[in-house]
């Protein structure tokens, strides 16, 4: 239903306004006047502009990050301007980088140093200077490469201009090139062991080495030489002497117990009296006279605990030694065992 002031035609329909005439569908809701009404509805849906971001990559506003035409991120102009602000005369940027999942952070890789972007609103950039401190080198199906920012460590991925993460890696010394590329290829690193010395006969080395000379046994004589060895020697631990229990600590002071009055000498029955040592009509007139005395039990606890503790120290001597006779024991039988099982003997 048409609302109220609106232009009625003479066949009822609602009269097409200069305004919505001269939309972009002017003409074709002028056509359509005779036979439909026109809605306000219609000429909103008419001005409807493309989504920003819609393109799928990078677009930029700024002559200054021109560069990062074809990165995908940096959707917000905001984001743009800052990190165009960011820049110091001369410098170029070299690629953008996403910053593990967050949608409103991203990483923008200059010739100088690496811009870590932040926020929708009113965002801010952090600049990081060269060289970058690389924590993990590009990995995984992503090529991430995990680095310490001044938000924190963020790993960094997703960039069009700098797939393979070789430019980061670059910035943050090359020292992680080399393992980036053994990753990729699967290569693995050969250890090389300095060439032995010649010992000379007669020295102790050369009678050590002569002593585990290994010998080339076949399968059957190996099954043999293990069932001759037999199990392994365990190596024994070291044992830790334990004091002997003396009971539980008692109190260092105990409250003195008079049984007559200290100030009239009237002897006392309660037992409160007696902790206070003085009688019900003197606690009023002198007030309480208890005191605390040495707990004669405590003395006798602390005599037990220091024999206790002289006879610990004294079996932990004995355990020290038994372990030390018990490791040369193991040791030689260790040797033999290892000779037996390589079938030296």
């Amino acid at each position: 239903m048409p609302g109220p002031g609106w232009p009625i035609g003479e066949s009822g329909v609602v009269a097409i306004s200069t305004k919505c005439a001269s939309d972009s569908r002017g003409s074709e809701l002028l056509s359509a006047s005779r036979t439909e009404p026109c809605h306000p509805r219609d000429v909103l849906t008419s001005r409807r502009t493309p989504r920003i971001g819609a393109e799928k990559d990078l677009k930029t506003y700024d002559d200054r990050i021109a560069s990062l035409n074809g990165e995908n991120g940096l959707r917000d102009e905001s984001m743009q301007r800052a990190v165009a602000e960011a820049l110091e005369p001369g410098e170029v940027p070299r690629a953008l980088y996403s910053v593990n999942a967050h949608i409103w952070v991203e990483a923008v890789l200059t010739d100088r140093a690496l811009l870590v972007v932040k926020g929708a609103f009113r965002p801010r950039a952090h600049r990081v200077p060269f060289p970058l401190d690389l924590v993990r080198g590009p990995r995984g199906s992503k090529r991430g490469a995990r680095l310490k920012t001044p938000l924190g460590n963020k790993t960094l991925w997703g960039s069009t201009l700098d797939p393979r993460m070789e430019m980061l890696v670059a910035a943050a010394g090359g020292g992680a090139v080399e393992s980036a590329r053994a990753v990729d290829v699967g290569a693995t690193a050969e250890v090389q062991l300095a060439p032995p010395t010649a010992d000379v006969a007669g020295t102790p080395d050369a009678e050590s080495s002569a002593d585990v000379e290994k010998v080339r046994l076949s399968w059957r004589e190996r099954v043999a030489a293990r069932r001759r060895a037999g199990k392994k020697p365990k190596k024994p631990k070291p044992q830790k002497a334990r004091a002997e229990w003396v009971g539980a600590q008692p109190s260092s002071t105990i409250w003195e117990l008079a049984y007559n009055c200290v100030k009239c000498g009237r002897p006392l029955t309660n037992p409160e009296s007696q902790r206070h040592r003085v009688g019900t009509d003197c606690i009023k007139r002198c007030g309480s006279q208890a005191r605390r005395i040495e707990n004669p039990e405590f003395s006798a606890w602390t005599a037990r605990k220091a024999r206790a503790e002289v006879d610990r120290v004294a079996r932990q001597v004995e355990l020290d030694a038994e372990h030390a006779r018990a490791m040369t024991a193991y040791e030689d039988a260790l040797a033999r065992w290892q000779r037996v099982r390589s079938g030296a003997m």
